[in-house]
C-alpha cells in the first residue's frame, strides 16, 4: 500500500513539475538535442546540416536562460516607453532613410498598400534601420528557450523552422544571427514569420532579409498586407471622453462606428478627417493618453501584440513623415 500511494505521489508531483510554467526540462541537454537531431531528420532536415548546426551546442546559453528570466515585471507608462523607443536620433535617421530609399520605398508602398513611413518605422524600431540585427547564434538561443523557458512549445516549433531555414539554403548557419529569442535580419522576423512572409523583392530567387535592404523591407509590408493592413485609413488618434463616460468601453474588444463615438460625446481633433462610418475602439494605455484606434492598430499588434509597440510604430512614423 505505501509503495502504491508513494508511486502516485511521485506521478503527481511529475505531472505538477511539467505544468509548472518555466520549467527546466526533465530530460538532460544531450537527450534533448538527440531528440530534436531524430525529429528533424524525420521531417527531412539533412543529416549533414544537422551535424554542422547541433555538434558545437554542449550545454543551454547561460546568457539566453539570464535574459528570458529577467524580463521585466514592472510596467513603465506608454509615454515612457513610447519616448525611450521613438527617440529624436532614430527619427532623424528614420527621416534620413525614408528620403534615401524613397523610391524603393515608394515601390513596395504601391505593391502593399502600407506606407512608406509606416514600414520605416518598423525598420528603425526593430533593428535601428539595419545598423543592430543581434549577435547572438539563432539555433543556439531557440535551442536554449525550447529546453527551458517561459514558452518552450512555441521556440521548440521556432527551433524547427529555424533548422529549415537551413535546409533550405535560406541563410549561412555562420550567418544566422539575431535577438536572444531568435528574431533575426533588419525586420527581425523569428522562423515562421520568415516562412510566412518574406519575400524575394529583388528576384534573385532568395528571400535575404539579412543582407537585402529591398528583400526585408518588402517582407515587412507582406506582414502587415497579410494581416489586413488597409491603405489610406487612419491607424490612430488621440480623443477626449466626456464626463462619466464609461470606462469599460476602453477596450479593443468594444467596437464601434465612429459615428456611435461621436454620438456619446467622444471628441476628435479638429484635425483628423477621418471617415465617421469606419469602425473603431478606444483605449488607454498606461499613462496615457486616451486614443481612438483603428483597423490597421490592431494590425501592427499582429507583428507585436503590444499597444505600446503600435502605438509607437504609429508616432514615429507620423514623425518620420513630418521631418521627410
Amino acid at each position: 500500500m505505501w509503495k502504491s500511494a508513494r508511486k502516485n505521489t511521485l506521478s503527481a508531483i511529475t505531472i505538477i513539475v511539467w505544468l509548472l510554467p518555466g520549467h527546466v526540462s526533465a530530460q538532460s541537454w544531450n537527450q534533448f538535442i538527440s531528440q530534436i537531431r531524430q525529429e528533424a531528420l524525420n521531417q527531412g532536415v539533412r543529416p549533414s546540416i544537422l551535424n554542422e548546426v547541433l555538434s558545437g551546442l554542449s550545454a543551454p546559453s547561460r546568457k539566453v536562460s539570464n535574459l528570458d528570466k529577467s524580463q521585466p515585471e514592472s510596467r513603465i507608462t506608454y509615454l515612457q516607453y513610447r519616448d525611450s523607443r521613438a527617440d529624436a536620433y532614430r527619427i532623424k535617421i528614420g527621416a534620413r532613410k525614408l528620403r534615401s530609399n524613397q523610391s524603393l520605398l515608394n515601390n513596395i508602398e504601391q505593391q502593399t498598400g502600407v506606407s512608406a513611413c509606416t514600414i520605416t518605422s518598423i525598420w528603425g524600431l526593430e533593428s535601428a534601420y539595419g545598423s543592430f540585427k543581434g549577435s547572438f547564434p539563432v539555433i543556439q538561443s531557440l535551442a536554449t528557450l525550447s529546453y527551458q523557458g517561459r514558452r518552450t512549445e512555441f521556440f521548440r516549433k521556432q527551433l524547427f523552422y529555424a533548422l529549415h531555414m537551413l535546409n533550405d539554403n535560406a541563410v549561412s548557419f555562420k550567418d544566422f544571427k539575431g535577438e536572444w529569442a531568435g528574431a533575426s535580419g533588419h525586420c527581425q522576423f523569428l522562423p515562421s514569420s520568415y516562412y510566412q512572409y518574406a519575400v524575394d523583392y529583388t528576384g534573385d530567387g532568395k528571400k535575404d532579409i539579412w543582407n537585402s535592404k529591398p528583400d526585408a523591407l518588402a517582407s515587412i509590408g507582406n506582414y502587415l498586407k497579410k494581416n489586413g493592413w488597409k491603405n489610406h485609413q487612419p491607424t490612430m488618434t488621440t480623443v477626449i471622453l466626456p464626463q462619466r463616460f464609461n470606462q469599460q468601453l476602453l477596450s479593443l474588444k468594444v467596437t464601434k462606428p465612429v459615428s456611435a463615438w461621436m454620438k456619446m460625446g467622444v471628441q476628435l481633433p479638429t484635425t483628423a478627417h477621418i471617415n465617421r462610418h469606419i469602425k473603431a475602439s478606444i483605449i488607454r494605455p498606461d499613462g496615457g493618453p486616451t486614443i481612438m484606434v483603428f483597423n490597421n492598430f490592431k494590425v501592427l499588434m499582429a507583428w507585436n501584440y503590444s499597444s505600446y509597440y503600435a502605438g509607437t510604430v504609429t508616432y514615429m512614423a507620423d514623425k518620420i513623415c513630418q521631418r521627410s
